[in-house]
C-alpha cells in the first residue's frame, strides 16, 4: 500500500544564499528597462534568463519561478522595513522582519523597479 503524500499541495520553502539573491537583485536591475516594455505573460524569458545567471555563477540552482518568487519577496520585505522604519503612516499590515529584509534594504532603496511600465499597443 503507497503511504499517502499529505504535504503534497504545501508550498515548498528554500533558503536563497545571501549571494544569489545579491545576483538576483543585481540582474532584475540590469533587465529592468525590458521588464518595464516586455507584457507580463512574456516575462517568462526575463526570469529563465536571470535563474541562467545565477546558476551560471552560484552553486544554488532556481527555477525561473522561483526568481521571481524571490524577487517578489524581497520587494514586498523592502516596502515592509520601509513601513516599520517610518512608523508606518498609512496604517498597513506589517509583518515580523526577515534577514533578507534587513540586508538587502540598502540594495533595493533606489527603488529603481518602481518605473512605471510602458505599455506597448503591439508587443
Amino acid at each position: 500500500m503507497a503511504a499517502l503524500n499529505l504535504n503534497a499541495n504545501l508550498p515548498v520553502y528554500i533558503q536563497w544564499p545571501d549571494d544569489a539573491a545579491l545576483t538576483l537583485i543585481q540582474r532584475h536591475r540590469a533587465y529592468q528597462p525590458l521588464f518595464t516594455t516586455t507584457r507580463l505573460h512574456n516575462q517568462n524569458q526575463l526570469w529563465r534568463g536571470i535563474a541562467r545567471d545565477i546558476r551560471n555563477n552560484h552553486i544554488f540552482r532556481p527555477t525561473r519561478k522561483q526568481c521571481r518568487e524571490k524577487w517578489n519577496a524581497l520587494k514586498s520585505g523592502y516596502e515592509n522595513l520601509e513601513r516599520l522604519i517610518n512608523r508606518n503612516p498609512e496604517g498597513y499590515p506589517t509583518r515580523t522582519l526577515t534577514l533578507h529584509d534587513e540586508r538587502f534594504h540598502q540594495e533595493l532603496s533606489d527603488e529603481f523597479w518602481r518605473v512605471e511600465r510602458k505599455y506597448l499597443l503591439f508587443n
